[in-house]
């Protein structure tokens, strides 16, 4: 599986540059690579949608998959890695709102 890093990684206690071609066995891509090859391009949608997939009610907890479900948003929006769900009910400092 090849991926091109979108960013900087650290994989296997090594640091590779944005824009380095890995290929590392047994490596779970990251929303912040690109496939290369076909398994590495599904790879990576579902990493996306891991991290970036919003699903309806209950709280948007259903995994990618789960039950035939679907994402709210196809393919998902994607957002800064630290604050990666949108809450509606979120109360804090303006700054976050």
């Amino acid at each position: 599986m090849k991926l091109k890093l979108l960013a900087p990684h650290v994989i296997a206690d090594r640091y590779y540059p944005k824009g380095a071609v890995i290929d590392v066995p047994g490596y779970q891509p990251t929303p912040l690579m690109e496939g290369l090859d076909d398994e590495a391009k599904t790879a990576v949608a579902y990493a996306k949608l891991k991290v970036w997939g919003r699903y309806p009610w209950p709280y948007g907890l259903y995994p990618p998959g789960y039950g035939g479900v679907r994402p709210l948003d196809d393919p998902p929006t994607p957002r800064p890695l630290d604050e990666n769900q949108p809450v509606f009910h979120f109360t804090g400092s303006p700054e976050y709102l």
